[in-house]
C-alpha cells in the first residue's frame, strides 16, 4: 500500500531517508480517501461473492465498545494506554528530535507518562484486542465510516448512512498521534470523501445480503 512515510513536524515526504515509513506490509494503510476506501469494498466483495462495506459510524462504535460503558474499551482516559493501544505517548518527542534536519520545536501533544512502544503506526494487531476480539479500536491508524457527518442525536432512518460520496464522512478511533480525550469510542470528526489524511485508514465490515441491499437504496424509497 502507498501510504508512504511521515516527517517530524508532519511535513511528508516520499524519500524514505526523510521521514518514518507508514507503508510495510503489516502496517495499517493509511492515505487513502473514503471514495477510495469504497473502491476496494466492491472489489473486495466480488472476490468474496459477498456484501463487503464499510462499516456505518453505530455499528463502529458497537463494535468498538463491546459491551463496555466507559471512555475507552479497557478504561478511563487515564488508564495506562500502553498494552492496549497506539497513541500520543512519549515516542511522539522523536518528531521533534529525530530526522535530518535542526531540531524542531517540541509541540505535539501527548501523554508523555506511557510508553505504547511505537511513534507511528505499528504493525496491525500488535495491542491487546478488545472483549470481542477487535484489535486497534483505539489509536494506530484512524477509521473512516461510511456515515455522512451530521449532528446528533443519530438516526439510522435519516439519510445518513446511505452509501453516496456526497458530503463529510465520519471518521472514528483515533490514531498515533492523538491522545485518548480524541481516541475515544464516542469521539467523531470528519473529512471530505476525496481527501487523503496521513493518519486515516479503514476497515470493512461483511452484512448479510438484507443489510446491503436496504443500504444501497437511496433515502427517501
Amino acid at each position: 500500500h502507498e501510504s508512504r512515510f511521515e516527517h517530524r513536524s508532519s511535513w511528508i515526504f516520499s524519500e524514505e531517508y526523510l521521514g518514518w515509513r507508514l507503508d510495510r506490509p503489516k502496517q495499517p494503510v493509511v492515505r487513502v480517501s473514503w471514495q477510495k476506501a469504497m473502491e476496494f469494498c466492491g472489489w473486495l466483495a466480488e472476490q468474496l461473492g459477498e456484501p463487503v462495506t464499510l462499516p456505518t459510524e453505530a455499528q463502529w462504535e458497537y463494535a468498538c465498545r463491546a459491551g463496555s460503558a466507559s471512555p475507552l474499551h479497557y478504561g478511563g482516559l487515564d488508564s495506562d494506554f500502553s498494552r492496549s493501544a497506539n497513541m500520543a505517548d512519549t515516542n511522539l518527542r522523536r518528531l521533534a528530535d529525530e530526522g535530518w534536519r535542526p531540531k524542531a520545536p517540541d509541540l505535539v501533544p501527548r501523554d508523555a507518562r506511557f510508553d505504547d512502544g511505537a511513534l507511528v503506526t505499528a504493525d496491525v494487531g500488535g495491542y491487546l484486542p478488545n472483549a470481542w476480539g477487535l484489535h486497534d479500536m483505539h489509536g494506530n491508524a484512524a477509521e473512516w465510516t461510511r456515515t455522512i457527518y451530521q449532528p446528533y442525536p443519530y438516526r439510522s432512518d435519516d439519510g445518513r448512512d446511505t452509501i453516496v460520496a456526497n458530503g463529510q464522512k465520519v471518521v472514528r478511533g483515533g490514531s498515533w498521534r492523538d491522545r485518548p480525550l480524541f481516541c475515544r469510542s464516542a469521539y467523531r470528526w470528519s473529512y471530505p470523501s476525496y481527501q487523503r489524511v496521513y493518519n486515516v485508514g479503514f476497515r470493512v465490515v461483511i452484512e448479510s445480503r438484507r443489510d446491503a441491499l436496504a443500504n444501497s437504496t437511496p433515502a427517501g424509497r
